[in-house]
C-alpha cells in the first residue's frame, strides 16, 4: 500500500512540475515571438536549440520562447529577457498542437498573431520569414495592402 501511496504521490508531482502558465495571450507585444517544442535528445531539435538560443541572444526585438518537452530545463542554458524556459509535459503540450513530433515550432508576428507553423526545423526558412517579419513585411515578403501602391491605377491617368 505504501509504494501505491509513493507511485500516486510521484505522478502528481510529476504532473505539477511540469505544469505551465504559459498561455498565447501572455507573448510579448510589438516583438516577433517564436515558440518551440523541444528536446535535448533529438539531433534535429539540437540544432533548433543552437539556432534559437542564437537567435534570442544576437536579437533583443525578437523574443524566443523554448517549451522542453518530458523533460527538465537544461542547467546549461540561462534565461534571458528575451528568452523563456519552460519545462511542459506531452499532454500539456498536445493543448498548444503538439500532435506528432518536436520539433514544433510557431512564429508570430509583432502584433501577436501566428503567421507560420513548423513541424520540423529548416534554418532557410525560419530566417527569411523572420527577416520579413522584421521589416514588417508578411510571410511571403510582400508589403501589407495598406502600405501598397496600385501602380496600375497610378500610371492609368
Amino acid at each position: 500500500m505504501r509504494i501505491v501511496k509513493i507511485f500516486f504521490l510521484f505522478v502528481i508531482l510529476k504532473e505539477v512540475v511540469f505544469a505551465t502558465s504559459f498561455s498565447f495571450e501572455s507573448l510579448e507585444k510589438n516583438r516577433i515571438n517564436v515558440v518551440a517544442f523541444v528536446t535535448l535528445w533529438c539531433p534535429v531539435c539540437i540544432k533548433t536549440n543552437d539556432y534559437l538560443l542564437s537567435l534570442a541572444k544576437n536579437n533583443s526585438e525578437i523574443s524566443v520562447t523554448l517549451f522542453f518537452v518530458d523533460e527538465d530545463i537544461p542547467s546549461s542554458i540561462i534565461q534571458t529577457a528575451n528568452l523563456k524556459l519552460i519545462s511542459i509535459s506531452l499532454n500539456d503540450s498536445k493543448e498548444f498542437g503538439v500532435t506528432q513530433s518536436v520539433p514544433y515550432i510557431l512564429v508570430f508576428d509583432k502584433k501577436s498573431e501566428l503567421v507560420k507553423k513548423y513541424n520540423t526545423f529548416n534554418e532557410a526558412f525560419i530566417s527569411r520569414l523572420i527577416n520579413n517579419l522584421k521589416n514588417d513585411l508578411y510571410e511571403n515578403g510582400t508589403l501589407p495592402p495598406e502600405q501598397r501602391i496600385d501602380l496600375w491605377q497610378k500610371n492609368r491617368f
